[in-house]
């Protein structure tokens, strides 16, 4: 595991104890990097009572405006919540979702987001997770305060328990992040509009990219698969563009 390619991202905490205590939590476990989105005003101040010395971990913290933004240079998201169903997206076991962050970490950079103190993460939120998961608690009072969810799931991650430590060898090839794929998404979306599929109505368009969206958050997307993407969709393009030119020549008078 490379513990510098983990990031805790906190959307919207309410408390700022809470942020100093997640910093402690961080820098405790052996992790550096501190992510958070739209946070209380005054929150490095108010915060530093809770962090005791983990001031160096607020400081260094980075601030975003939303957790779109805070993910992009991210291979794999992991969001934490209690609320389950189908449309809140996948969600892996607790001890698989510890494996597949201390196996990606090797070759890309992974991030775990936690919700508000009060209501989580909104639906929208849940969405831009790969994969969803449920911290194992007892049943009568299963809630737990934000910092604890960060230190139980950190202690996860960094114990070397004789589970934890096979981890898979690492792909020779680069795993693309989050802006990486979406500028791969676009190239392919490209193509199939020259095919004639377009927005709105009965069109395949945005079933098609929500499958291959499901797909790419299922097993992430490789250097050399995007390249091919890529390769492909200019192909499509240029070869409608110039079927285009020569129907429109044989159709003009002469």
């Amino acid at each position: 595991m490379n513990t510098q390619n983990i990031s805790v991202i906190l959307v919207s905490p309410e408390n700022c104890d809470n942020i100093g205590a997640v910093a402690r939590a961080v820098k405790n476990m052996g992790f550096s990097d501190l992510r958070l989105v739209k946070p209380p005003r005054g929150w490095r101040v108010k915060a530093k009572k809770m962090a005791v010395t983990a001031a160096d971990i607020l400081k260094g913290a980075t601030v975003f405006s939303s957790l779109q933004e805070a993910i992009l240079d991210l291979g794999l998201v992991i969001g934490t919540t209690r609320r389950d169903g189908g449309h809140r997206g996948t969600f892996l076991p607790f001890n698989e979702t510890v494996s597949e962050i201390r196996r990606s970490s090797l070759s890309r950079k992974a991030g775990i987001v936690f919700g508000r103190e009060s209501k989580g993460l909104a639906n929208e939120e849940s969405d831009l997770c790969d994969h969803l998961v449920t911290i194992p608690t007892g049943t009568v009072y299963p809630s737990l305060n934000l910092a604890q969810a960060v230190m139980v799931t950190l202690f996860a991650l960094s114990w070397e328990g004789p589970d934890l430590r096979a981890v898979a060898p690492v792909a020779p090839e680069r795993a693309l992040n989050k802006k990486e794929i979406e500028d791969t998404i676009t190239h392919f979306t490209e193509a199939l509009k020259a095919l004639g599929y377009k927005k709105g109505g009965a069109d395949l368009l945005p079933r098609i990219l929500k499958t291959l969206r499901g797909l790419i958050k299922r097993a992430g997307l490789l250097e050399p698969e995007a390249q091919m993407i890529k390769g492909l969709s200019r192909k499509i393009r240029q070869k409608v563009l110039n079927d285009r030119k020569i129907t429109d020549r044989m159709a003009s008078p002469r």
